[in-house]
C-alpha cells in the first residue's frame, strides 16, 4: 500500500498519470492546458513498477489521476488515493471497455486474471478511453468548450484509423507473434490471431517451444514483435528457427495513434 502525504499549498492545475500513452490521450482532449506528469518512466515496465516517495508527492499535488486501472501499481495507487486524498478524482479509463485475456487468440474473452492492459492499443478502445477521460474532465470544468472540442476532434480521428485498419485486414487471415501478448484488443478487433510466446507470463518450455515453431511454420508469419523491457532469448530462437524477423515495437510510446499505425503496417506487411 501506498502513502499519500498532504499537498502542497501552492496553486496548481496539474494532473498524474500513470503510463505515457494517457498524457497522450489527455492532452488530445485539454491541449496544454494542464502540467501532465508521468509515473512510469521511460524503458520500465508497469508490470514491474513502483512509484517513488517523490512521485507520490506529485500525486498528492495533482488536481486527478488518470490510469487504466488493470496493473497492479495502479489499483494499489487508487486505493491510497481514495483512502488518504479523496479530493483527487480518480479517472480509471478502463471503464466500459470489453476486457480480454493476453493469453489466447483472438476470441479469447476474460475479466479476471489474465486480463491484458493494452487497451489503448485498439481505436476501438481508445475511444472509450477518451470519452472517459472528456466525460471527468467536463466535471471538474463543465464551462470549458475547448475540452469538448478536443474530444470530438480526437474522436473523428480514431474514427477515421478504425476505418483505415478495417481496410487494411478485411478479408485476410493474419497471424503474428510476439513475446508478450499486448496487442490483445488490436487483433480481436480486426481479425487478427495473436501467438504470444510466453506461457502464462513465463519463458516457455522446451515442448511448447517446438509447438510454437510448428505453429509458426503454418501460419504464414513473416515477422516476430518483441518489446525491449523482455528478454529476447526465445525470440531469437524461433526467429533463427523459421528465418524471421525479430521487430522491437513500443506499447508504451507517446504517440499511440500514429504507434497503432505503424504496428498494424508492420503486421500486414509481413
Amino acid at each position: 500500500m501506498y502513502s499519500c502525504t498532504a499537498p502542497d499549498n501552492a496553486p496548481q492545475k496539474g494532473i498524474t498519470v500513470s503510463i505515457e500513452p494517457l498524457r497522450y490521450v489527455t492532452e488530445q482532449i485539454a491541449g496544454n492546458d494542464f502540467d501532465i506528469r508521468v509515473l512510469v518512466p521511460p524503458g520500465s515496465s508497469p508490470e514491474t513498477y513502483e512509484p517513488t516517495p517523490e512521485q507520490m508527492k506529485q500525486v498528492a499535488n495533482s488536481l486527478a489521476y488518470i490510469d487504466i486501472g488493470l496493473i497492479d501499481f495502479e489499483r494499489n495507487l487508487e486505493n491510497a488515493i481514495r483512502e488518504n486524498m479523496p479530493s483527487i478524482r480518480v479517472i480509471n479509463t478502463s471503464e466500459n471497455v470489453p476486457l480480454l485475456a493476453g493469453t489466447c487468440g483472438h476470441e479469447a474473452h476474460d475479466h479476471g486474471h489474465g486480463t491484458d492492459p493494452h487497451i489503448w492499443l485498439s481505436p476501438k478502445c481508445l475511444k472509450i478511453m477518451a470519452e472517459n477521460v472528456y466525460g471527468q474532465l467536463s466535471e471538474l470544468y463543465p464551462d470549458s468548450v475547448e475540452y469538448k472540442a478536443g474530444y470530438e476532434r480526437f474522436d473523428r480521428q480514431l474514427d477515421s484509423l478504425d476505418r483505415a485498419l478495417q481496410e487494411t485486414f478485411a478479408g485476410r487471415q493474419t497471424a503474428f507473434m510476439i513475446f508478450h501478448p499486448a496487442l490483445t484488443y488490436l487483433a480481436h478487433d480486426y481479425g487478427l490471431t495473436q501467438i504470444p510466446l510466453e506461457n502464462e507470463g513465463k519463458e516457455p518450455s522446451a515442448a511448447h517451444l517446438r509447438n510454437l515453431i510448428e505453429t509458426g511454420r503454418n501460419s504464414g508469419i513473416g515477422k516476430v514483435f518483441f518489446q525491449r523491457q523482455f528478454s529476447k532469448n526465445t525470440v531469437d530462437a524461433i526467429a533463427a528457427e523459421l528465418g524471421l524477423e525479430a521487430v522491437a515495437i513500443d506499447p508504451l510510446d507517446g504517440n499511440v495513434t500514429d504507434n497503432i499505425l505503424h504496428i498494424a503496417q508492420l503486421i500486414a506487411n509481413p
